[in-house]
C-alpha cells in the first residue's frame, strides 16, 4: 500500500448489480392477506423488502406469569420476532409422559406473543443444543442404542413424528395463515456440524425428511430455516441462517482468545467456532450458499459462561459485531440470547449441559443468564440500549438497506489481528441512490489504530470519482453513515442515522466525540453546515441508547437500565430510580419533558435483609469447599414495588440459592453482581445461599483454572447483600411544546 493511500478508503463500484435469484421456494399468506416471500437478497412482505430483528427467549426457562411483560420489553428493544427452542426433554422427560403445563406451556406463550404483536419463530428440533442436557434429547431417547439418531432410521423417525405431532397439537391454529404469530419454523440445529452423519447425502436426505414430516404434520409457514455454520447441512427448502459470537465460552483453553473475525466485514460470515464443543469431526468445509439471502439466527446478544471460561462481552463488543454483520450484507438480525432465564426443574435429573453426561463443557445447573440484553431476571443490561439503536435504524431504513449490494474497499484487513488497515464496507442501493458506509474501529480485547484524517473515495463505472475528506475514526468507534453518492451537492452527514418521528429525523454521534464546550460548539457548527433539513435532531450516543420508538414519537429515558414498554396503548415506565425525566419528541414536532415519580424507593435499607453465616464445609485436607448463609428478607414498605431483587456480590467460584433445601438458582462468578429475582420464588422471607471457594472449581479435563474477562478476587464469602426494587409507573401523556430541549440533550 502506498504511503499516500494509508488514509484512503477507496470503493470501486462494479458496472452491474450482481444478479439476484428470484425463484426461492418460500411463500405464505397471513390471515390479513399479506404475502411473505424471499429472494436471493432478502425477505419480502407484499413485494417490499424488510429486515426483521429476531431475539431468542426460551419460554420454558422463564415463568409464565412474566411472559407478557418480558415480550413487551423485547418489543421495546426493537425485537420483531421471538425465536424459541422446543427442548424435547422439557416436555417428555419420561417416555410417554408429556408436559405442556406451567413454563412448558408453548400454546400460552405463543398466544401471549400474538397478543403483544410479536411474531414467533419456532425451533422444533428435534435436536436443539441450547446448552440443554443431551442437546434437548430426553435421556430415554439419548441412551437407547437400538436405533440411530438424527438420521432416517425408521424407529427414530417414528419418535420424531410423535414429537412433531405433540407440538402441533398445542399450536395448531397459531400460524400466520390462521391469524396467529408463528411466521417461521427452524428444523434441527447445527446438523452436520454438531452431530449427525458425516456423509452429506445422508444429511440431505434426513433434512428433507424432517421438512416433509413437519409440513405433513401441519407446520405450514412462509419460512423454514436451518443453521448453516461450520459445514452444517441445509437444503433447498430451508433458508440458511448464520451465527457469530464475539468470544467462545466453549473453547477448551483458559486464556484470552486471539482477535476474532467477527469484527471484520465478511459477507456470509461462517463462524465455525459456534457449537464447536459439540463438533463431531464433520469437516467437509463451508456449505454456505450465496444464491440465498444472508440471514442470521445466532448473533451474540451476550455470552454463555462455562465452568472454565467466564467471558463478559461489552456493549461495544456486541455493537461492533452487529455493525460488521450488517455492513457485510445481512438482511435478518437474529440475537441469541436476547433474554436469559433459568432451567426448569427436571423430574429425574438436572437439565443443563455438563461434562459428566457427555457435554464438552459444564454450564450452571439453573442459570441461563447468557449476560443477555435482558438477563435471567429480566433486567436491562448495557447491550439492551446499545443494540436497540440498530433495531430502530432497521425499522426505519431496512427496506432501502435490504435492496443494497455489498462493496468492500480495495484495501481490507486480511486477518483479524491487523490493527492498522481500516475496516469498512459500502452498501449501495442503485435504485434509490442511497448508500450506507460502515466503519468499525473496535476489536474485542484489542485496540485498533486511530484514523484521524481519512478520505473516502468512490469510483463509479464511468471513471468519475467522489471524494469525502477529513473523516476521522477513533479507536473503538463504530460508525454508520447514510448518504447519496450520486448527488454531488451533498457531503456525507457524519452522524449515525437512528429513526424518524413524524417529520423529524434523528441521528446520533459516537460517545467518544469531544464533549468540551469548544469541541461541542465546533461539532454543532459542522453539523449545521451539513443538516439535511430543519427537522433534524442529533443525539449523543448515550441518549440514543435510552431512546424508545413508538407510533406517536420518540421517548428518551434518563437512565440506561430503565425500560419504557407499551401495553394496549398505555406507556409504562419500568425503573429502579425514584425520579426520572422523560423527554418526548412527538410526531407533531412538539417536544416535552416530563418528570416521572415512581414512588419512594425503600429497598436497600439495612433492615430489609439479614445474612448469617451458618455452615462451613471443608475437605479431608481442610480446604474450604463452601460456606452456607441463611438470608432473611423483609418486604415491609415494598408492597408497591413491581419487582424485588436480591443483589448479591461474593468471593468464590460460584454460588447457589436454596429454598426449603431445593436448588432454585445458581450463578457462575464473572465479576458482575448477581441480581436474584425474588418474585420468581414468591418473595420468600428465608433462603439459603451457598458460596463455593475459588479453589473449589468444577472438575474439567482442560484445566482446573478459570478464565475471567473481568477482575475477580479469590476467596469464599458474601461481600454485599442488598434488596433492590423496580417500580412500574403508567405514563399519562399530553401534548406540550418545549424550547431548548435539543440543546439540553446535546449537552449531556
Amino acid at each position: 500500500m502506498k504511503a499516500q493511500e494509508k488514509d484512503l478508503i477507496r470503493f470501486i463500484i462494479p458496472e452491474e448489480t450482481p444478479a439476484v435469484r428470484r425463484d426461492l421456494p418460500f411463500s405464505g399468506t397471513d390471515s390479513d392477506g399479506n404475502e411473505y416471500t424471499a429472494d436471493g437478497r432478502s425477505l419480502l412482505k407484499n413485494g417490499r423488502r424488510f429486515i426483521p430483528v429476531m431475539g431468542e427467549i426460551h419460554f420454558s426457562r422463564f415463568e409464565p406469569q412474566f411472559w407478557r411483560e418480558e415480550i413487551l420489553k423485547m418489543k421495546a428493544g426493537g425485537i420483531d420476532i421471538a425465536a424459541t427452542y422446543m427442548f424435547w426433554i422439557h416436555h417428555e422427560e419420561q417416555k410417554g409422559e408429556w408436559d405442556f403445563t406451567g413454563c412448558r406451556d408453548i400454546r400460552r406463550f405463543v398466544k401471549v406473543c400474538g397478543e403483544c404483536g410479536m411474531k414467533v419463530w419456532l425451533r422444533i428440533g428435534p435436536w436443539a443444543h441450547g446448552e440443554c442436557r443431551n442437546g434437548g434429547f430426553p435421556d430415554w431417547l439419548e441412551h437407547d442404542l437400538s436405533f440411530e439418531k438424527r438420521v432416517n432410521d425408521p424407529e427414530y423417525l417414528a419418535f420424531v413424528r410423535i414429537w412433531f405431532e405433540k407440538i402441533f397439537a398445542e399450536v395448531r391454529d397459531l400460524f400466520v395463515k390462521d391469524g396467529g404469530p408463528i411466521l417461521g419454523i427452524q428444523l434441527e440445529n447445527e446438523y452436520g456440524h454438531c452431530g449427525g452423519p458425516k456423509e452429506k447425502d445422508r444429511q440431505t436426505a434426513h433434512m428433507k425428511e424432517l421438512y416433509r414430516m413437519a409440513r405433513e404434520t401441519g407446520f405450514l409457514v412462509p419460512y423454514y430455516t436451518a443453521t448453516a455454520w461450520g459445514g452444517a447441512c441445509t437444503i433447498d427448502e430451508t433458508l440458511q441462517v448464520l451465527s457469530g459470537y464475539v468470544d467462545a465460552p466453549w473453547d477448551s483453553g483458559v486464556e484470552k482468545l486471539p482477535p476474532k473475525d467477527n469484527f471484520r466485514f465478511l459477507p456470509y460470515f461462517d463462524d465455525a467456532d459456534t457449537g464447536s464443543d459439540f463438533r463431531k469431526g464433520n469437516e467437509a468445509g463451508s456449505t454456505i450458499r450465496r444464491d440465498y439471502p444472508y440471514l442470521t439466527a445466532e448473533l451474540g446478544g451476550g455470552l454463555q459462561v462455562t465452568s472454565h471460561r467466564r467471558p463478559v462481552a461489552s456493549s461495544k463488543d456486541n455493537e461492533a459485531a452487529i455493525l460488521c454483520t450488517l455492513g457485510a450484507g445481512a438482511n435478518l438480525i437474529g440475537y441469541y440470547m436476547y433474554h436469559g432465564g433459568i432451567n426448569p426443574d427436571g423430574k429425574n435429573t438436572t437439565l443443563n449441559e455438563a461434562r459428566d453426561i457427555g457435554g464438552n463443557t459444564t454450564t450452571p445447573v439453573k442459570s441461563y443468564d447468557f449476560d443477555a440484553c435482558l438477563n435471567e431476571s429480566g433486567k436491562a443490561q448495557e447491550s439492551f440500549g446499545g443494540l436497540k439503536k440498530y433495531a430502530h435504524f432497521l425499522h426505519e431504513y431496512g427496506e432501502d438497506l435490504a435492496g443494497t449490494e455489498v462493496i468492500l474497499p480495495e484495501q481490507v484487513p486480511e486477518k483479524a489481528d491487523d490493527i492498522v488497515t481500516v475496516r469498512a464496507s459500502l452498501r449501495l442501493n442503485r435504485e434509490s441512490g442511497n448508500a450506507y458506509l460502515f466503519v468499525n474501529n473496535h476489536q474485542r480485547l484489542y485496540e485498533l489504530s486511530e484514523h484521524p484524517d481519512m478520505m473516502v473515495e468512490i469510483v463509479f463505472p464511468d471513471g468519475s470519482i467522489r471524494r469525502y475528506e477529513h473523516m476521522s475514526f477513533r479507536s473503538g468507534e463504530c460508525s454508520l453513515f447514510r448518504f447519496r453518492p450520486y448527488d454531488e451537492s451533498r457531503d456525507i452527514f457524519r452522524a449515525n442515522p437512528l429513526c424518524r418521528a413524524g417529520e423529524r429525523e434523528f441521528f446520533w454521534i459516537d460517545g467518544t466525540e469531544d464533549r468540551s464546550q469548544t469541541g461541542r460548539k465546533e461539532f454543532l457548527r459542522r453539523l449545521d453546515a451539513l443538516m439535511p433539513g430543519s427537522g433534524t435532531t442529533v443525539l449523543p450516543e448515550s441518549a440514543a441508547n435510552r431512546a424508545f420508538l413508538y407510533d406517536d414519537g420518540l421517548y428518551i429515558t434518563s437512565f440506561d437500565d430503565s425500560i419504557l414498554i407499551e401495553d394496549c396503548g398505555v406507556k409504562k415506565l419500568i425503573s429502579v430510580h425514584e425520579e426520572e425525566m422523560l423527554t418526548i419528541y412527538r410526531n407533531d414536532s412538539t417536544v416535552e419533558k416530563r418528570l416521572i415519580s415512581a414512588g419512594k424507593q425503600t429497598g436497600g435499607a439495612p433492615e430489609a435483609v439479614s445474612c448469617l453465616w451458618t455452615e462451613e464445609v471443608r475437605d479431608e485436607k481442610e480446604n474450604i469447599l463452601y460456606r452456607s448463609y441463611t438470608v432473611r428478607i423483609s418486604y415491609e414498605g415494598l408492597e408497591n414495588a413491581h419487582r424485588v431483587f436480591l443483589k448479591t456480590e461474593y468471593l468464590g467460584d460460584r454460588a447457589e440459592v436454596y429454598l426449603d433445601g431445593k436448588l432454585a438458582d445458581d450463578w457462575f462468578t464473572t465479576g458482575k453482581a448477581w441480581n436474584i429475582l425474588l418474585d420468581r420464588f414468591g418473595r420468600p422471607e428465608k433462603l439459603e445461599i451457598r458460596v463455593y471457594d475459588s479453589g473449589n472449581t468444577i472438575p474439567c479435563s482442560f484445566s482446573q483454572d478459570v478464565y475471567y474477562d473481568l477482575p475477580v478476587d479469590k476467596g469464599c464469602g458474601i461481600t454485599l447483600m442488598k434488596v433492590t426494587c423496580e417500580y412500574l409507573t403508567e405514563i399519562s401523556l399530553h401534548t406540550a411544546s418545549s424550547a431548548g430541549i435539543i440543546e439540553e440533550i446535546l449537552q449531556e
